[in-house]
């Protein structure tokens, strides 16, 4: 599947295929997965959609991820962990065409993310940079919707 972010459709760079929260490594989603959409029906937020071979994806043009586990307790086949464990190992990485990083006043993200692990640093030189908090970043999504130039992204950060 080709990354739909601007920068995505002129590289042809593939985008990360992210799955639902507390299903596991992809291989044993791919292999467990029946595709019946049970999980698409039962999310709250529509945040996720049918991806490349039928197998159900998180959108997060749609909405960010609330974390409800409704499409683990939908699910019919033994693919998701205990809600206990972290939901998916993923990390938030900010890209160079950041709109503050390129000087121009942007704060989307930050006004986005209810945890705040998105801050801005003032410099006395220019516009605030931002800056990542990892420890209160719950990777649910919602900076990513809002930035006006997809400059951020998530990345795995191992398999379970």
């Amino acid at each position: 599947m080709v990354e739909m972010s601007r920068r995505g459709l002129l590289t042809g760079r593939k985008a990360l295929a992210i799955r639902p929260p507390w299903s596991g490594a992809e291989s044993h989603f791919i292999e467990l997965c029946s595709r019946c959409g049970a999980c698409l029906d039962a999310c709250e937020t529509s945040v996720l959609r049918t991806g490349e071979g039928g197998f159900p994806q998180i959108d997060f043009t749609r909405a960010g991820c609330t974390f409800c586990y409704a499409c683990a307790d939908a699910c019919p086949q033994p693919i998701f962990t205990q809600q206990r464990a972290a939901p998916w190992r993923l990390k938030l990485a900010l890209d160079a065409h950041c709109l503050a990083l390129q000087r121009v006043e942007c704060r989307c993200c930050q006004d986005a993310c209810d945890t705040r692990a998105i801050r801005f640093s003032p410099l006395a030189t220019g516009v605030a940079i931002p800056h990542i908090a990892p420890e209160h970043c719950t990777t649910c999504g919602e900076c990513l919707r809002a930035c006006p130039v997809s400059a951020l992204r998530l990345e795995r950060t191992d398999e379970r």
